[in-house]
């Protein structure tokens, strides 16, 4: 017969449409993996929103999402008395992308493992070495800047805010001393004082929004820097404090304080842009008084000594073991005790409100930070040992 089989004639067909309908089924799983990703990444995105929101929440912070910038943080000297701590609020409260820059990350043993456990990155981060800034920046918009207090400490900042810049940083904190860009020479006298000025005002000409927060005295200072006679594990032998504060009452901040501050404007922090606050205590409070506290707290005699400048300077140089310390270290500790004996810091004018302003509570007390033990760093926690 030369009719064709019906079924022969169709096949080309069939396969056509056999293969649009397999195209077509490729293409809607295609679509539905997309739309899988898609729904995931919204997700993630909802998550760190969440994370955010929740840690806002905790801090009190209910305002506006436009007032946030968001992102990644970068904390600079994670291991020093104010980086520590800022470090540890975020993490305790979940922030959900943190970078800590250490020196030397590999030294850090459990405590690298207990930070990754909270969800930080650690990462090597060295100021003098300009070669660690790009990789500690990368993919970070929020910087918090505590400089570190080595040799030439402020030349190692410029390259530092350029890197930032450079990154594309969206927002920087920086930690700086009381009336550091106040004209009056009492002030810029201060070597340590006047480097701070002049890192404040690089930064402030930057394109970088910043907030800076001027401190006075920390209280965590006769701990840290360790301008006394140690008397090792011997709590009976008597731990002697030594300075040149002439008597004057001083004005000592609680580094919870400071860092309470930080985290509240690193995570609310348009409303902070371009601005300095100037953070201090509750109210002056002699050395004497000081080392009072000391004892009370650390179960064991501590005494303060006041010097003539001309022996404090002997004294400090007679401490250092490498003498590329002695010149600016001894410089920078005379200059504030210089600062302190000038009596400015027991006016009431010379007390802040800006920690209470922004905290919504006081300043803490000298015996409210001596008790909070659980938020200091090794450093502060040998008088107690």
């Amino acid at each position: 017969s030369n009719s064709a089989d019906p079924s022969t004639s169709c096949m080309p067909l069939y396969h056509c449409l056999t293969n649009a309908v397999a195209d077509i089924k490729t293409q809607q799983r295609r679509d539905n993996k997309m739309n899988e990703i898609v729904k995931e990444v919204q997700v993630a995105t909802l998550k760190v929103g969440d994370a955010c929101d929740h840690l806002r929440d905790k801090l009190g912070l209910k305002e506006h999402h436009n007032d946030v910038v968001s992102g990644r943080i970068f904390v600079t000297g994670a291991q020093g008395v104010l980086g520590y701590r800022v470090a540890q609020r975020l993490l305790n409260a979940g922030h959900p992308s943190i970078r800590l820059g250490y020196r030397h990350p590999d030294d850090l043993g459990d405590f690298a493992d207990q930070l990754s456990t909270k969800g930080a990155e650690v990462v090597h981060f060295d100021w003098k070495d300009k070669t660690t800034f790009s990789s500690a920046l990368d993919g970070v918009k929020i910087v918090f800047c505590e400089l570190p207090y080595i040799v030439n400490w402020a030349q190692a900042f410029p390259a530092f805010l350029r890197a930032c810049e450079k990154a594309g940083v969206e927002y920087f904190v920086k930690v700086s001393f009381y009336h550091a860009r106040n004209e009056n020479e009492i002030y810029q006298k201060a070597n340590f004082v006047r480097l701070h000025a002049a890192c404040d005002d690089l930064l402030s000409r930057s394109s970088i929004p910043c907030t800076i927060l001027s401190a006075s005295h920390l209280m965590s200072n006769p701990l840290v820097m360790h301008h006394a006679e140690d008397a090792g594990k011997d709590k009976e032998k008597p731990i002697v404090l030594y300075g040149a504060s002439e008597g004057k009452n001083i004005n000592y901040v609680s580094p919870n304080d400071i860092a309470e501050v930080a985290t509240r404007v690193i995570m609310y922090s348009k409303p902070h842009m371009r601005k300095e606050y100037t953070l201090t205590g509750l109210q002056p409070i002699s050395d004497d008084d000081l080392a009072c506290a000391l004892a009370k707290h650390a179960k064991r005699p501590v005494f303060y000594e006041d010097l003539p400048i001309s022996m404090l300077v002997q004294k400090e140089e007679d401490g250092f073991t490498s003498v590329d310390d002695v010149d600016w270290k001894v410089r920078d500790f005379i200059g504030l005790e210089k600062l302190k004996a000038t009596g400015l810091e027991e006016d009431v004018n010379f007390i802040s409100h800006d920690v209470e302003v922004i905290c919504k509570r006081k300043p803490e007390t000298i015996d409210e930070y001596l008790q909070a033990t659980e938020s200091m760093t090794p450093l502060e926690k040998w008088i107690f040992e």
